[in-house]
């Protein structure tokens, strides 16, 4: 199985995404703040599909997070979402389920980073 990358600190996650909006601080206060409210809501929805057994939906909601991370510089969500959407692709459902846990691992590690990287750039304000 691939190997994912370990989740990074919250500095670095900062430090990535000012990197990619060339320092706008209130664009990656932005950023952040709408991952942490869709990336969860991105789940439970991937979920929800794949129980109900519509593969197409999840695919199409996946390759949004996968967008998303990809944007972001996340590595470690980028991945799973990648292999993810592979799996749904080829319609291996149970393989679909394998690799929506290893995202939904990744995505609550940074989501348990929320209050560090916010404060971050609070006090970069």
């Amino acid at each position: 199985m691939t190997q994912y990358l370990a989740a990074l600190t919250p500095e670095l996650h900062v430090q990535l995404l000012l990197d990619k909006t060339k320092n706008n601080l209130n664009l990656t206060e932005t950023i952040f703040k709408k991952l942490f409210h869709e990336l969860p809501n991105q789940l439970i929805a991937i979920k929800n599909a794949l129980e109900n057994n519509q593969l197409s939906e999840a695919k199409d909601i996946t390759h949004i997070l996968h967008g998303s991370a990809s944007f972001c510089g996340l590595q470690a969500i980028q991945n799973p979402a990648k292999q993810l959407e592979k799996s749904l692709l080829a319609a291996n459902s149970e393989l679909a389920a394998k690799n929506l846990n290893i995202l939904t691992q990744q995505v609550n590690a940074l989501t348990d980073q929320q209050f560090a990287i916010l404060k971050i750039l609070g006090n970069l304000n």
